[in-house]
């Protein structure tokens, strides 16, 4: 037994072999640093560009094929490099930006780190040309997984171009997580809009599978530059912001309450010119909005932060995307102070209400009639299925048959009614005593009062309508007499027509019009009377934050928690406001709309839909109990 037990520990010790500590080759340190720089196409036009951009470009060229993977081409005309120089260029940690470690304190470039190239090229075939300014002639490098396998003088105009072709070709892993061209395409083509947006006086022209997609002519003028890219009708909406104070300068053009986005999508942020993802600077555009916008909407806004480069470290993350500031708090400062006298002075905040957020005056009010309000049906499988797998919402929600009596007695508090009290009553049974303070509709019922919040009750119609429609085969539409043509951010475009069955089943038909537009042609029936440009909009932004998701788990019940997303928030911002004075027939029509849908005690975003105020109560505020 002892010899066994001896061997057998002898074996084991023979078996294990201590690893040895190695230096990698640098090959592999190149594709271990590729995974922080380049971490999809996107990443490479970024790198690339900012490259052109420090080198003084005022023209630059953008060449993209099927989303970047098979082809990413930057050519600039900015001031060149010498062979000598373009050989350094492609080794690790060679960079022209800076020389001593003192200047990290005040980086004014957008590239330092000098990581880019070698990266790049150690995860594709990459192809170098060259020339410097007031020379005749240039010179061509070739690299494949890092070596160079071609260097040799070539004709060519002032300037740099870099090709990128077969990426990721020799790294699978890395390849089978890019997402499908079109998804590549719209983060490179968000990405370029942003940085347009920073540089109003170079000229961008980009190319998409061989033709053309969008020019951004250089300008002097940054509104116009923003218009371009944003549109033109979200260019119109934003107010120009100039404000400084010791610590910098704002220079910002932002929208009031009356635009607003589904997202924050429509936030973007630039320190010293550099586009960041930067959550201080959000959260102080996010303070002054605060009280201006329903819970759920995020304001537009571009804003341009200042700052001397000795109070901002940009050297946070591989990507430059983030940044920190010595003085965090006088920056949030910084920017509330400068938003809110922008807001102040269109008159926003003066006033002791808030502008109405409903339907812009240019278009008809919503109509909202006992006609419209024909009951839906829901199958059984609607109901049981729709409460476990679809409904994403804040709120518990607990489902009955829409033919069921509402069970239960009427409490004396003060308070949202829950599910699970399932009161028994019709709302439109009880006797309405009217509007209150255009917000509350307010009823008499058995042993007390009853307050219905009209924005949540008409948002929860609109929610269960289109929920309903959507079972039953696809919502409804509703044709326009004339077909509205839309401007749409690139980004947005490209997530509208990735989604283009879910779109027409939601009840929209568009069309693409250019890289830059769409037509619209209908609506869902149910929205009509509303501004479609809102609707696409907020369609937009949902799709596109649910287009990751979904596309990584394509169930049904992952689609359908993304389509209730999407119908949460056309109902929500399509349904009567707070603030709406309502005629006695559409008060009549909310209550009535409350009766045909399965009973919920809130609106899709967990608000309660009534309150009871019990005769118990308004006895003891009186004194009679």
């Amino acid at each position: 037994m002892e010899e066994n037990n001896l061997s057998e520990g002898v074996s084991t010790q023979m078996a294990f072999k201590r690893p040895e500590i190695q230096r990698l080759s640098d090959a592999l340190v190149d594709q271990i640093a590729a995974g922080e720089v380049v971490e999809r196409p996107a990443s490479i036009v970024k790198e690339l560009v900012e490259n052109a951009l420090d080198a003084q470009a005022e023209r630059i060229r953008i060449e993209v094929r099927a989303g970047g993977t098979a082809l990413i081409a930057v050519e600039d005309n900015g001031i060149g490099m010498s062979p000598d120089q373009l050989r350094m260029a492609v080794l690790r940690h060679a960079t022209s930006k800076i020389h001593r470690a003192e200047d990290l304190d005040s980086i004014g470039s957008y590239g330092f780190r000098g990581e880019a190239l070698p990266a790049i090229g150690s995860v594709s075939s990459m192809r170098l040309l060259t020339r410097p300014r007031g020379t005749s002639s240039g010179h061509e490098l070739r690299m494949d997984a890092s070596a160079i396998t071609m260097d040799r003088e070539a004709g060519c105009a002032e300037g740099t171009r870099i090709e990128v072709a077969e990426l990721f070709a020799r790294v699978p892993a890395r390849r089978k997580f890019l997402k499908q061209p079109t998804t590549e395409w719209g983060h490179t083509i968000d990405w370029l809009g942003r940085l347009a947006m920073a540089m109003p006086g170079v000229h961008f022209e980009i190319q998409r599978d061989d033709r053309r997609a969008m020019v951004w002519p250089a300008t002097s003028d940054p509104m116009e530059r923003i218009a371009r890219v944003l549109g033109e009708s979200q260019g119109r909406s934003l107010t120009r912001v100039d404000w400084e104070e010791g610590i910098g300068h704002i220079e910002a053009y932002i929208s009031g309450p009356e635009q607003s986005r589904a997202n924050t999508a429509g936030i973007h942020l630039y320190v010293n010119g550099r586009p960041v993802r930067d959550k201080l600077l959000r959260n102080a555009v996010m303070h002054v909005y605060r009280d201006l916008l329903p819970r759920g909407r995020f304001p537009l806004a571009v804003l341009f932060l200042t700052v001397d480069p000795t109070c901002v470290d940009v050297n946070v993350h591989p990507a430059k995307w983030e940044v920190r500031f010595r003085e965090p708090q006088a920056i949030h400062q910084l920017i509330r102070n400068a938003l809110r006298s922008g807001i102040e002075g269109r008159g926003y905040l003066s006033s002791s209400e808030l502008p109405s957020a409903a339907t812009p005056s240019s278009w008809p009010a919503t109509g909202f009639s006992a006609q419209s309000l024909q009951k839906p049906s829901y199958s059984n499988e609607t109901q049981r299925g729709s409460a476990s797998d679809g409904d994403w919402l804040f709120a518990d929600r607990h489902q009955l048959d829409s033919d069921a009596p509402l069970q239960g007695q009427v409490l004396e508090e003060d308070r949202p009614i829950k599910a699970s009290e399932t009161p028994r009553l019709n709302f439109a049974d009880q006797r309405l005593l009217g509007q209150v303070m255009a917000r509350y509709l307010v009823l008499e019922g058995e042993g007390g009062l009853l307050l219905v919040d009209q924005h949540a009750a008409h948002e929860r119609i609109l929610y269960e309508k289109l929920r309903a429609s959507w079972f039953a085969g696809g919502v409804s539409q509703q044709g326009l007499l004339i077909p509205l043509t839309l401007d749409l951010e690139p980004q947005a475009l490209n997530t509208l027509m990735t989604a283009d069955q879910t779109v027409k089943r939601l009840g929209f038909e568009i069309e693409a019009f250019g890289e830059s537009s769409i037509v619209v042609r209908a609506i869902p029936e149910i929205l009509a009377g509303n501004n479609p440009e809102s609707l696409i909009r907020d369609l937009a932004d949902e799709l596109d934050s649910e287009s990751e998701t979904s596309a990584e788990d394509p169930s049904q019940t992952r689609i359908l928690k993304s389509v209730d997303r999407v119908f949460a928030t056309l109902a929500c911002h399509n349904a009567r406001r707070f603030g709406d004075h309502l005629p006695e027939e559409e008060q009549k029509a909310i209550l009535e709309g409350l009766d045909t849908i399965p009973w919920a005690p809130t609106c899709p975003h967990g608000r309660p839909v009534v309150a009871r105020l019990g005769v118990r109560e308004l006895d003891g505020r009186f004194g009679r109990r």
